[in-house]
């Protein structure tokens, strides 16, 4: 019943508890469902079963699925997102070699070179997965 990677995003997770209130009047116990986001309204529910199942509806108004294509599936746009960090990365140092070559760099000089390649490579290959992660996983709406 539980979509698990829809809500272990952190953002929304279920807060199930007894409303006194309500139950007192009742004479029976009723719940109220709630969510860590906060935008969630307080939802009386007649049983837990009824609390979780407003809070998974509230879960699925806030998450959808990726944006990518259709005609691509999910491992295919994973393996061209690791491909494309990895011409980042080896471009950029590939890039700082050069440059330290053509600098006619040596000792420590040539080992920063490369080291700021490798790291402006990681950089870019976190900033391309920040660009295209609404076209890989499901994404919040």
């Amino acid at each position: 019943m539980l979509d698990r990677f829809a809500i272990d995003d952190g953002r929304h997770l279920p807060d199930i508890v007894i409303d006194e209130d309500a139950s007192t009047r009742a004479a029976s116990a009723r719940f109220r469902a709630a969510c860590s986001c906060g935008r969630m309204p307080l939802h009386p529910a007649g049983s837990r079963d009824q609390a979780l199942a407003a809070h998974i509806a509230h879960v699925n108004t806030r998450t959808g699925p990726s944006k990518g294509p259709d005609w691509l599936p999910l491992e295919a746009r994973l393996v061209l997102l690791v491909l494309g960090c990895a011409a980042l990365w080896a471009g950029a140092f590939i890039g700082a070699l050069t440059l330290a070559d053509a600098m006619h760099l040596t000792g420590t000089g040539a080992a920063g070179a490369r080291v700021g390649g490798v790291l402006t490579g990681f950089a870019a290959a976190g900033c391309l997965m920040v660009a295209v992660r609404h076209y890989i996983a499901p994404t919040r709406a």
